[in-house]
């Protein structure tokens, strides 16, 4: 039997550090992803109870899942700039707060008020660098047509996205400050843009001149930020399982795909039914083939090999190195020093968002 246990009191705790971080800046939770694997409707249920009441969401059934568990009166900000007819007769029919990134989706955002006879609050994309949604800031006479001339939208806010800043200040002060240019120009227009934001759970943490009126965080929550300093946020998420079995095998014994550990002398192991496809040992992919950003990758890959850094797992509050490869489903560790137990509980540090076919439980 496998749990994602996610402690309830790291994640009440991470969300205090955020809170104090932000200072006078409104807090959007953002729990797209089901809360990155956390439990949706669980982790919102915590930001509430810590104070936070604005929340940021790209699919609108995760809204809707909200709306129809309790969550009536909060904010809801949906991050997907899109004229998808369903999504917007959605933002009408739950009460939704929508983005504009472009001028197609502020005359299909008005149409759908204008059938409906009712005002859809909205907020409005730059597109400062991410290159996904948004008015890019040269368009900033579209942004300011959008401002002007919709009568029944309600255009409540800004905002832009950091691409970089869990490690690129040069670039995210660009980025802030092309995204300022721009808000000081509708200002100086005679235009009042709504609540400003641009910080993400990075810029939060790293940075002190990006806050804004808010500021949208989501991996600081899960305290999984990608970044090697950690804030004084707590990892939540543990995978529980059981040791599905134990026993002596002799030297020279290998152990997983390929073979590439073999065992010096007899050791005891144990196996337990845990893998990667339940969130071990699952990182980022390496999904960007620039030459530096590939350069990069080849240099960690070899650090990691010149120090000979091991995976561990957790048995009766002992660390158990593992062996050999990590499979799909099962992963063996060296238990020759540990009194334990076929049974006996494992605990692995693990992505949660790989975690979806497994049960939860909170503490």
């Amino acid at each position: 039997m496998k749990t994602l246990l996610i402690e309830k009191q790291r994640v009440s705790a991470n969300i205090a550090k955020i809170n104090a971080r932000a200072g006078e800046a409104s807090v959007y939770a953002v729990l797209k992803g089901n809360a990155y694997g956390l439990g949706l409707l669980e982790i919102a249920e915590i930001c509430r109870q810590s104070g936070i009441s604005r929340f940021a969401l790209t699919d609108v059934e995760d809204a809707i899942k909200l709306r129809q568990n309790g969550f009536h009166d909060e904010e809801i900000l949906m991050l997907r700039s899109t004229s998808e007819p369903d999504f917007l007769e959605a933002l009408v029919e739950y009460n939704l707060v929508g983005t504009i990134g472009s001028q197609d989706v502020a005359l299909a955002m008005s149409g759908v008020a204008d059938k409906r006879r009712t005002v859809i609050e909205a907020h409005i994309e730059i597109d400062t660098g991410m290159g996904r949604y948004g008015f890019l800031p040269s368009e900033f006479e579209k942004v300011v047509s959008v401002y002007k001339n919709l009568s029944n939208v309600a255009l409540t806010g800004i905002y832009t996205h950091f691409s970089r800043a869990y490690d690129n200040e040069k670039l995210t002060r660009a980025q802030t400050a092309e995204f300022t240019a721009l808000i000081e120009k509708l200002r100086s227009r005679g235009i009042e843009p709504g609540l400003v934001h641009a910080a993400n759970s990075s810029a939060l943490f790293r940075y002190d001149f990006c806050n804004f009126d808010a500021v949208r965080v989501g991996s600081a929550i899960t305290g999984r930020m990608p970044s090697k300093l950690t804030y004084g946020l707590q990892r939540v998420g543990l995978l529980v399982s059981n040791i599905a079995e134990v026993r002596w095998v002799p030297s020279g014994t290998t152990f997983g795909y390929g073979g590439v550990y073999r065992a010096k002398r007899a050791m005891r192991i144990a196996v337990i039914p845990v893998g990667y496809a339940d969130g071990f040992c699952m990182e980022k992919s390496h999904d960007s083939y620039r030459f530096s950003d590939t350069v990069r990758y080849m240099l960690s890959s070899l650090k990691r090999g010149i120090t000979g850094k091991k995976l561990y797992v957790t048995i009766n509050g002992v660390k158990a190195r593992v062996i050999g490869h990590v499979g799909m489903l099962h992963t063996t560790v060296d238990v020759t020093d540990i009194d334990c137990s076929q049974g006996d509980l494992a605990l692995f540090d693990v992505n949660p968002m790989f975690t979806a076919a497994v049960s939860k439980t909170y503490e």
